[in-house]
């Protein structure tokens, strides 16, 4: 492991991994730069892997809470590391889900960034926990954290995305905007099923994998101040 000062703050970073590329397209390329229509007081990092994505969410929006969910051991506990010294990034170690449940981990040949949840019962792949790990609905975080909208939605959950927005009209609503990179080449459908669920919210890329999808009734709302 190495860190690396960026502003100020350490960051660390596990070499012979993904971790320094996951760094250059957060930090470098700034995947997640894209101007809002407006300011972000609620952010949901879902797959927040080691904390980079909140890291930089938590530099461009001061004023935020961010709630970082991270189903891998590994990268939940070097998560925890790189955002310790922000009070305002809440680490939950989880999978994010269409129901609160409990989930089998387990990881693909791409490495750390490649782990992906399945039902408890055998599956393909090695698992990654020695025990399942919780699952939680976007309904129960908000819940949890006594929030009543997000404002900021960051989905990177390696096809589990197909579930949770097949099962999404509890809570899409309530969403200003969508950072999300969908995995069809892992799960088909998981394409259209965001698709489906947003319906209406205007998209464009913000990186060749990244797209972005805002609310209209938020984009609206801050129009009209």
């Amino acid at each position: 492991m190495v860190s690396i000062e960026y502003r100020g703050r350490k960051h660390y970073l596990r070499l012979n991994s993904t971790d320094p590329l996951v760094w250059f397209s957060v930090f470098r390329q700034e995947d997640y730069a894209a101007a809002l229509p407006f300011e972000p007081r609620v952010i949901l990092d879902a797959g927040a892997y080691t904390g980079l994505s909140a890291l930089y969410f938590a530099e461009k929006y001061p004023a935020a809470k961010i709630i970082a969910v991270e189903p891998d051991p590994e990268n939940f506990r070097l998560l925890t590391k790189n955002v310790g010294s922000y009070c305002r990034i809440y680490p939950v170690h989880a999978a994010l889900w269409f129901e609160d449940a409990e989930l089998t981990l387990r990881r693909r040949p791409e490495g750390h960034w490649a782990s992906s949840v399945h039902s408890v019962e055998p599956g393909a792949g090695s698992a990654v926990a020695d025990r399942p790990i919780p699952a939680l609905r976007i309904e129960t975080l908000m819940s949890q954290f006594a929030v009543s909208e997000i404002d900021v939605l960051k989905v990177d959950i390696e096809g589990a995305e197909k579930e949770v927005f097949e099962r999404s009209a509890a809570w899409i609503d309530r969403v200003g905007a969508i950072f999300i990179e969908t995995h069809d080449r892992f799960k088909a459908g998981c394409s259209e099923a965001v698709a489906t669920a947003t319906l209406g919210f205007r998209c464009e890329p913000t990186s060749p994998m990244t797209l972005l999808l805002i609310n209209p009734s938020r984009e609206n709302a801050a129009q009209r101040g």
